[in-house]
């Protein structure tokens, strides 16, 4: 299962903008937290997601984070990274 990060910055918006992001990509599937091999959980950066599919693209990831945010703020800025393995450190843990 391939796994994806994914960055999404709403222009000119509001904090309850972000809390309407976030429950709606929840909603399609996205995550604001990774889980590391050992079961650990670990919540990411503001605006961060994780995403996990078997068979979409990075391009199909990208399109869905933008459909989901462009209902909320025209123009977002999207960025999506497809894993080939992750560090993190200092997280709150969940």
């Amino acid at each position: 299962m391939a796994k994806f990060t994914v960055r999404v910055e709403l222009r000119n918006s509001e904090d309850a903008d972000y809390e309407e992001l976030h429950q709606s990509m929840k909603q399609k599937g996205f995550t604001r937290t990774i889980t590391t091999d050992s079961g650990n959980t670990y919540y990411l950066p503001s605006a961060e997601y994780n995403y996990e599919s078997a068979n979409k693209s990075k391009e199909d990831v990208g399109n869905l984070a933008e459909s989901v945010a462009e209902k909320i703020r025209p123009n977002p800025i999207v960025m999506v990274t497809k894993s080939a393995g992750r560090y993190y450190i200092n997280h709150d843990k969940v």
